[in-house]
């Protein structure tokens, strides 16, 4: 099934500025949940697919023999070797994994699902490289549950519909990993982003688009738009979030 939403995100235009998200959310239950899902032995070969800059490549480092990162943007791939020296970096499409069959037993994709432009062709794929008893982690949004609030909706809201295009919800995911024929799937609120912040003190040189992919593919005008309602608001307005991030794991027989 194909992404609902026309809208790209060209990360190399904002690879350089990606990991800004870093220094205002700590992700901890993404990361003790990814920690989680490696376990604690040392595993033969890990897959991170859409691994972007290689943040959680880097968490990931030191947990198997082999630790892989995928992802299409030449930009991002080439912070991501820096971030994670020994990985094994691979510039390619989740719908077209270029591994053998088998060759992992576990796969990881963190806030990357939404990008891929058909859902079911990369889960077939997954289940594909991945061996007997492994296990597939994906981590993202569900805007369906209508339980978010975000600054960004509020002062961009072109947003909040192309994030409902563009995620769908966690059952749907569910869904889709078990008919690509995995035994079982189940999935859990895994991280809650909860900040407050003056625009002032986050953005003091003012909002940039590669702060979030949600920006970057609004138009000229929808973003000139937004950053008016901001200057409007002042720049003591708090910029408020609450997010919840859900994971979804599907393991083979």
């Amino acid at each position: 099934m194909a992404v609902g939403d026309s809208r790209v995100t060209n990360y190399d235009t904002i690879a350089d500025k990606y990991d800004r998200r870093y220094t205002l959310h700590r992700y901890d239950g993404i990361r003790d949940t990814i920690l989680s899902f490696l376990g604690s032995a040392e595993r033969s070969a890990i897959l991170e697919v859409g691994c972007g800059t290689g943040h959680w490549l880097q968490v990931m480092s030191g947990r198997a023999r082999i630790v892989a990162g995928m992802d299409v943007s030449a930009n991002m791939l080439s912070r991501a070797r820096e971030a994670a020296p020994l990985a094994s970096i691979v510039r390619a499409r989740a719908e077209q994994l270029p591994w053998r069959a088998a060759a992992f037993d576990r796969i990881v994709c963190v806030n990357a699902l939404h990008h891929f432009t058909d859902r079911e062709g990369f889960f077939a794929e997954a289940r594909r490289i991945l061996e007997s008893g492994g296990g597939l982690l994906t981590i993202g949004l569900d805007p369906h549950t209508e339980r978010d609030e975000w600054w960004v909706y509020d002062f961009f809201p072109e947003t909040r519909a192309i994030d409902r295009a563009r995620f769908v919800p966690v059952r749907i995911i569910r869904g889709e990993i078990t008919k690509a024929g995995f035994a079982w799937a189940e999935s859990f609120e895994t991280d809650r982003l909860e900040t407050q912040f003056s625009l002032r003190d986050a953005f003091p040189n003012g909002v940039e688009r590669a702060f979030t992919s949600q920006l970057t593919v609004l138009t000229d005008a929808e973003f000139g738009a937004g950053l008016a309602r901001m200057r409007d608001a002042g720049d003591d307005v708090r910029l408020t979030a609450d997010l919840r991030l859900y994971a979804t794991l599907g393991w083979l027989s």
